[in-house]
This record gives structure tokens, C-alpha cells and sequence, in this order.
């Protein structure tokens, strides 16, 4: 929990630094007075000004950050200093200001990636160890123990590689071919699968949408994380038990069948046998739920060891600092594109809202990057970095994106958007906030404390 709230509060600093020191600079740039830089909400723990009387300040919480400028519009400004007014700036001067926040945003995911990339990783082959029956890619012809080699006409090495490939297809009206490789007959076949109907309603799990059930080795059922106020702690589950039974499956090999088990029972009354320290031993609990209604899943709140994997079916994929820059920039473009694409589809109605996370859900994702190593962490964040840039430029008022909007219209009319109508816009722009903010929290409660 302490690590999690930690990965949280790490990234959000960082990244809202990012977006921040972006206005920030450019104001900077443009002769625009900045009057206050502050990292963070509330009361001010420390605060210095520079040789252009800046205020840098620390504030008490750290989930935020703001860059106050000198503008007639909120407040006096004496005549000595209305030359370096936001307000009285030229229109591309105001808008490279405001659109500098969501690119420095770009620009750290793109750096984020790049430095990802460099380190280097292990991943999965993408092995598929069967498919669903009347699924996309059952329907397209893909079988069981192939591995995928090639999407869209790219190359593909590992899962992960994947779905960064798949995820800039979401929308896709034409059928995309797919390259697989028979693990047994080692025979090369091309198909086309339709994604006309992916991702349904399982954004979140983007190879299930696909009907895709991935190989992954079997892991010994052995205990590896306890979660912190979960119900397997208070049934009393200790680090290194070994699961050797569950309900009416009497013997248990593999971590996934205590996993599939138990995510297809919530709210269930369960019994498990385990061997601690050789001596056998019962633990009873009532399994908890996690998802959005009406797509329930069970959870008791354990996690396995950690396992070496076999050296053919796993992949290390690292870049040299030029080959990494263009792999950034492609993954920067496509996901960026994606993730409009994504909120295309929620306002069409298309995606169901469940799929919104706030910011428990992101803390949960920072603080399990976090513990899966650099990699993992730096490509969270470069994930949500792009999220916060393209929620920046929606046209919704009191975002960037508003602000944007408003310099359109003065463009066109060749004045600026009147006082009442940028008050209706706040209204409106603020109510918006305030109900996805109030859905992605409910969602994030949902899964969480599982109501």
C-alpha cells in the first residue's frame, strides 16, 4: 500500500510537472510574466522567487500543479506591466502557450518510451495456446499453437508488441492480415480478422476481446504477495504457502487454475488446502468481487512468486539510442491517436463508461509498474502522459482544449469570445469534469471495494 501510494503520488508530480513547466516555459519565451509556479495544492511548505519575481512554490499535496500568469482578466495590472500580460499577448503567442502543456505531455511519453526502449525488457512470445470458440480470430482461421509473427504488415516479437500494434487499429473497418507460425508444422499462414467489432465491452483486456487465450508457462502455486487488507490476509494466507487444493479441484499444479477459479466465483464461499512449512493446513474465506456491474469477477487478493520462464518462449527486446527514437515516435503517434479514437467510441456510446479509470484506478496501475521494475514504471507513465495530453486538448472549457477552442473563434470573428459566453462554457466545462471525474471514481470504488 505505502509502495503504491508512493509509484502514485511519483508519477503524478512528475507528469503534471511536465505539463506545467510547459506553459511555463513558453510564457517564459513569449515575455509573458509568470507570477507563480507552484508543484502541488494547498498550504505552502516552501516558496522562493527568482530574478523575474516568480514564485516557485511547494505546496502540501502533491497530486497537482498550476502556472499563474499576468492577465487583466483576473485581476489589476498596472500599465508598466500590461505589456507582458497574458491577455494582451498576439493570438499565436497565447495559443503556443496553451498547447504547450498537452505537447510537453507528448514530448514525455516520447522520451518515456525512448528510455524504456534503451533499457531493454524480457516479454512473452506471442504464442496463442487456444482461441474461443465463435471468436474474431476463430473466425478469421487462426487455431490453436501458433505464434503471431506479424500484424498489419509489421513485424511482432512479443505480447506486448502486440497490442501496441493493435491498439491504433481500434475503429478499423477493413480487416487487418495477421502472420502466424505453427509451433508443430513450423508453416507460415496469412489471415484477415475484422475488428469492426473489438473492442466490445472488454477494453481492458484487449487478447479476450480478440477471443485470443495467450501461453503462458505454468507457474508453481506458490504465494508470492499477500495484498494488504484483501481477504486472503484476513483469512490468515502467509508468503510461501503452497496451494494444493481448492473446493472440488482436489490437486493444483499451476497458479491459473487457482486464478480462473477464482475470478469465475465471486462473492463465494471457497476452502483451500495448503502446505505451510510441510505441514498441511485449511483456510476458508468468502471471495470478494472486482469489475463493473454486471461484469463481475472474483478476487481474494493474492499474487504468486515470481518464475524464470524457459528461454525459447521468451523474448529480450532492447534498441539502440536511434532505433529506440523511432519506435518512440511511432509508439507516441499510434497511442496518441488511439486514445482519441477511445474517447471517440465512449461518446458514441459504443464503449460503456465501466471502462473510465480515476485515480485509485491509476494509483492501483502506477504502483504495479512500479513493482514489476524501470520498464514497466517508465511506460505507465508514458501511457499516461499521453492520456493527460489528449484530455488537454478536448475542446471542453476550462481545459486547454477549450482555451484552444476560444482562440478559433476569435480567429474567425476577429474578436474575442464574450465574458458571458466563456462563464456558460466554465459551467459547462466544469460540470463535464466533474461527472467523468464522478463516474471513473465510482468505477474505481466499484472494483475496489467491490459493491
Amino acid at each position: 500500500m505505502v509502495l503504491t501510494l508512493f509509484y502514485f503520488i511519483l508519477a503524478i508530480f512528475i507528469l503534471v510537472t511536465v505539463h506545467e513547466y510547459g506553459h511555463f516555459l513558453v510564457a517564459r519565451l513569449c515575455g509573458v510574466k509568470v507570477l507563480r509556479f507552484s508543484f502541488g495544492f494547498g498550504k505552502i511548505l516552501w516558496q522562493k522567487k527568482d530574478k523575474y519575481q516568480t514564485d516557485f512554490v511547494l505546496s502540501a499535496v502533491p497530486l497537482g500543479g498550476y502556472v499563474k500568469m499576468l492577465d487583466e482578466n483576473e485581476g489589476q495590472v498596472s500599465d508598466a506591466d500590461k505589456p507582458y500580460a497574458f491577455n494582451n499577448q498576439t493570438l499565436i503567442k497565447r495559443f503556443s502557450i496553451v498547447i504547450a502543456g498537452p505537447l510537453f505531455n507528448f514530448l514525455f511519453a516520447w522520451f518515456a518510451f525512448w528510455l524504456a526502449l534503451m533499457i531493454g525488457k524480457y516479454s512473452l512470445a506471442p504464442i496463442i495456446e487456444n482461441v474461443k470458440p465463435r471468436s474474431i480470430v476463430s473466425q478469421a482461421g487462426l487455431t490453436k499453437d501458433q505464434e503471431i509473427i506479424a500484424l498489419n504488415h509489421k513485424d511482432i516479437h512479443s505480447w506486448q508488441e502486440f497490442q501496441y500494434q493493435l491498439i491504433p487499429l481500434l475503429g478499423q473497418t477493413k480487416a487487418v492480415p495477421i502472420t502466424v507460425k505453427s509451433l508443430h508444422t513450423k508453416k507460415i499462414q496469412s489471415f484477415r480478422i475484422s475488428l469492426t467489432q473489438w473492442p466490445g465491452n472488454k477494453a481492458n483486456d484487449t487478447l479476450d476481446a480478440l477471443g485470443i487465450i495467450p501461453f503462458i508457462p505454468k507457474t508453481p502455486p506458490i504465494i508470492g504477495e499477500v495484498i494488504p487488507g484483501s481477504v486472503a490476509q484476513k483469512a490468515g494466507f502467509h508468503i510461501g504457502d503452497i496451494i494444493t487444493a481448492v473446493d472440488t479441484i482436489a490437486s493444483v499444479d499451476d497458479w491459473l487454475i487457482i486464478v480462473n477459479y477464482v475470478k469465475k466465483h465471486p462473492n463465494t464461499p471457497m476452502q483451500f488446502e495448503i502446505k505451510r512449512h510441510s505441514k498441511p493446513m485449511t483456510i476458508s474465506l468468502v471471495s470478494s468481487s472486482q469489475g463493473s456491474i454486471g461484469n463481475k469477477e472474483g478476487y481474494i487478493g493474492l499474487r504468486s512468486q515470481k518464475v524464470e520462464w524457459p528461454n525459447d518462449i521468451v523474448r529480450y527486446e532492447r534498441q539502440s539510442p536511434f532505433e529506440a527514437a523511432i519506435t518512440a515516435t511511432h509508439q507516441t503517434y499510434s497511442l496518441s491517436l488511439a486514445t482519441f479514437k477511445m474517447i471517440g467510441v465512449l461518446v458514441s456510446g459504443t464503449l460503456g463508461l465501466e471502462n473510465l479509470s480515476g485515480p485509485i484506478g491509476i494509483a492501483q496501475g502506477a504502483g504495479a509498474s512500479g513493482r514489476m521494475g524501470i520498464t514497466a514504471y517508465l511506460t505507465f507513465m508514458a501511457f499516461i502522459s499521453i492520456s493527460l495530453g489528449v484530455l488537454n486538448l478536448l475542446p471542453i472549457p476550462m481545459l486547454d482544449g477549450g482555451h484552444i477552442f476560444y482562440f478559433l473563434i476569435e480567429l474567425i470573428t476577429r474578436k474575442s469570445p464574450s465574458e458571458r459566453l466563456k462563464n456558460v462554457g466554465a459551467f459547462i466545462g466544469l460540470s463535464t469534469i466533474i461527472l467523468l471525474m464522478m463516474v471513473a471514481i465510482y468505477n474505481d470504488f466499484s472494483r475496489l471495494l467491490h459493491i
